[in-house]
C-alpha cells in the first residue's frame, strides 16, 4: 500500500525498545515518468520541483526533461523567481498518486497571478532495436485559438476533411499512433475546415523509435507566425517547426566605425539592394527575407566594384534575426543574433550587447538612480565583444546604467536613466565613439528617459 506520509507512533518504544509491527515505510512497485511544460505566455522560465527537489526548468513553448520516480505519491510544484524577491515564488502545486509504468505531463498554462494545470497521462513505451516506427502525440496548448484539426501525413498528401489525426480543444491531448519512420508535414487548421490553415510545418524527418509530442503555442513579438509549434521529445529537447507561409525578417545594425557608410544587397550580382547609406550607428528598417539560406554584401555607399563584408545566415520561417557589422578594419564580421523582445509578467528585460572595438571586455552596472557605484556590483561582468549577453532581469523602478572597463570602475559610458516597469524590454547595443576613451549607447527599446 502507497502512502506518502506514515505516523510512526510507538507508545511504549520507550518500554519495549522497538516499534510494533503495524508501522512501515511505503513500498515501491515500479516507476513511473513526468514532466511538465510551459504554456505560459507571461513567463520566462519556471523552475519544477517534486517537493522541495528540482526537476528542471521549462522556457516558455519547451518541456523539463523526463524524470523518473517510484510510484508513490508526490506533491509537484512550479517556483518562478520574480525580480526584486531574494528567493522564488511558489505560484502552483499538483498532487500526482503516481502510477507504475505511466508518463505523467503536467502543461502549466495562464498567467503567471494564476495559472491552471493540466494533468495528462498515457502509457510509457519502450522500443525495441528493431522497431522501425516512432510514436506522434499531439496536443492543443494555444489557448487563443479554438478546436483545431491535425493533419500529419507524407508532404505529398493534401489535407481533406475525414483524414485529420486529432480533433481538440485547449488543454485537451491526443492518443498516441504509430508511424513509420521518414518525412511528414503537420498541418493544423480550424477545425471541420481543412482550408482555414492556422499552421503548416516544412516537411520534417521523424527518425525511428522516437516517442514525440507535437503542439501549438500562442506566439508573441519574436516571431512574425500568429503561433509557433514543437515537437518535443522524451529527453526534454524541442524542435521549432516553421510555418514558411510566414516570412523570417531581418534587421542591420552598422556598430563598426571602420566599416564606412555602406549599402546592402542580398545578391551576389549587387542587382538586388536592400539597405542603403547605412551609416555608422544605424539601425534599419526590419525586412523580410527568404526562409533559406541568404548571404547578405555590403559595398562602399554608391560603389559596387568592391565587397567590404559578407554575411549569411539560413533563417527559419516565422523568426526575427538581427545582424550587426562590428570589428575593426581587416577584422570586421557580420554578427547574427535573434534578439530577447518578448515581454513577461516577473521583470523588466536588460538586453545588453557589447561591440566596442577598444575594449574586449567591459562590466555594466544597472544600479538604483543617483546612487553611483561606488559600492555597487556589475550587473554583468566581463561582456565580451560581439558576443550575446544573458538578458538581465529588472524589478520596476528607475535605474541608471554605467559601462565601465572590465574589472574597474572607470566610467566608460553613462550614467544613462531608464525608468522602467514589467514587461518592459531595454535593447542596448554598446559602441565606440571617436574618442578611444569613451563609450557610447543604441538603445533600440526602452531607453533614457532624461
Amino acid at each position: 500500500m502507497k502512502r506518502t506520509s506514515i505516523l510512526l507512533a510507538c507508545a511504549t518504544a520507550l518500554l519495549l525498545g522497538a516499534c510494533g509491527s503495524d508501522s512501515s515505510l511505503p513500498v515501491p512497485t515500479g516507476k513511473a515518468s513526468i514532466r511538465a511544460i510551459n504554456a505560459m505566455p507571461s513567463s520566462n522560465q519556471f523552475s519544477f520541483l517534486i517537493e522541495e527537489r528540482s526537476i528542471g526548468t521549462a522556457a516558455y513553448a519547451a518541456a523539463t526533461s523526463i524524470a523518473r520516480y517510484d510510484d508513490l505519491e508526490y506533491t509537484f510544484n512550479i517556483d518562478v523567481l520574480f525580480a526584486g524577491e531574494s528567493s522564488s515564488r511558489r505560484i502552483a502545486s499538483q498532487f500526482i498518486d503516481f502510477e507504475a509504468n505511466k508518463e505523467y505531463t503536467l502543461l502549466v498554462s495562464g498567467p503567471l497571478s494564476g495559472p491552471t494545470l493540466t494533468l495528462w497521462t498515457r502509457d510509457e513505451r519502450a522500443f525495441d532495436e528493431a522497431d522501425t516506427v516512432f510514436e506522434a502525440t499531439f496536443a492543443h496548448a494555444s489557448a487563443s485559438l479554438g478546436p483545431l484539426d491535425y493533419y500529419f501525413a507524407d508532404p505529398s498528401v493534401t489535407p481533406a476533411l475525414g483524414n485529420q489525426v486529432a480533433t481538440l480543444s485547449f488543454g485537451e491531448i491526443s492518443s498516441t499512433t504509430d508511424y513509420s519512420g521518414g518525412d511528414f508535414v503537420l498541418t493544423i487548421t480550424e477545425a471541420g475546415n481543412p482550408n482555414a490553415v492556422v499552421h503548416v510545418s516544412d516537411t520534417t524527418t521523424f527518425p525511428a523509435r522516437g516517442a514525440f509530442l507535437l503542439l501549438p503555442f500562442d506566439s508573441g513579438i519574436d516571431n512574425t507566425a500568429p503561433i509557433i509549434v514543437r515537437a518535443l521529445n522524451s529527453l526534454g529537447n524541442s524542435a521549432s517547426l516553421p510555418d514558411l507561409r510566414f516570412a523570417p525578417t531581418i534587421e542591420f545594425v552598422n556598430a563598426s566605425m571602420d566599416l564606412g557608410i555602406s549599402d546592402i544587397y542580398d545578391d551576389e550580382a549587387l542587382t538586388s539592394l536592400r539597405v542603403a547609406d547605412h551609416a555608422y550607428g544605424d539601425v534599419s528598417a526590419e525586412l523580410d527575407i527568404a526562409a533559406a539560406t541568404n548571404t547578405f554584401y555590403y559595398t562602399p555607399a554608391g560603389d559596387t566594384t568592391a565587397v567590404t563584408l559578407e554575411g549569411t545566415l539560413s533563417a527559419f520561417g516565422g523568426t526575427r534575426y538581427r545582424l550587426v557589422a562590428a570589428g575593426s578594419a581587416g577584422d570586421i564580421t557580420a554578427n547574427l543574433f535573434i534578439p530577447d523582445r518578448r515581454p513577461v509578467d516577473s521583470h523588466a528585460k536588460l538586453v545588453p550587447l557589447q561591440t566596442s572595438n577598444n575594449f574586449d571586455f567591459l562590466d555594466l552596472y544597472a544600479v538604483e538612480a543617483d546612487t553611483g557605484i561606488e559600492d555597487a556590483l556589475p550587473a554583468r561582468v566581463g561582456l565580451g565583444s560581439g558576443e550575446a549577453a544573458s538578458t538581465i532581469a529588472l524589478a520596476a523602478g528607475s535605474y541608471d546604467l554605467y559601462v565601465t572597463e572590465f574589472n574597474d570602475k572607470v566610467v566608460l559610458a553613462g550614467p544613462y536613466r531608464i525608468d522602467v516597469s514589467v514587461r518592459d524590454v531595454i535593447d542596448m547595443i554598446v559602441i565606440d565613439t571617436v574618442d578611444p576613451a569613451v563609450l557610447d549607447a543604441l538603445f533600440l527599446s526602452g531607453g533614457p528617459t532624461t
